[in-house]
């Protein structure tokens, strides 16, 4: 997962009303929020944020055994199919979500 940017309406901290905000996230998890209108940001501590990410990481791989199980019984043909193109990019994948999670 990359760095990604998008624009909302959040109710401002500092402002205390609706504004525009600019929301900043990487590897799937909010790194920062600032609003457009008095530019207060807030950001978040990217060491609890790679805790949480491990936390999320645990579950996912506890959770696998039945998220496949769910997977096969739904179309048992697309599973077996997507299988070896899945395991040979399973690394790479998994290499691009930890390091979108470093530092800029």
């Amino acid at each position: 997962m990359e760095r990604e940017e998008i624009t909302t309406v959040l109710c401002c901290l500092r402002c205390q009303k609706e504004t525009e905000h600019r929301v900043v996230y990487q590897g799937g998890l909010v790194k920062a929020i600032q609003c457009n209108e008095c530019g207060l940001e807030v950001g978040f501590d990217p060491s609890k944020l790679r805790a949480l990410y491990g936390e999320d990481l645990v579950r996912r791989v506890l959770t696998k055994p039945r998220r496949i199980t769910e997977e096969y019984k739904r179309d048992l043909f697309s599973f077996v199919s997507s299988i070896p193109f899945r395991i040979a990019t399973k690394p790479y994948r998994m290499f691009k979500e930890i390091e979108s999670l470093k530092d800029d």
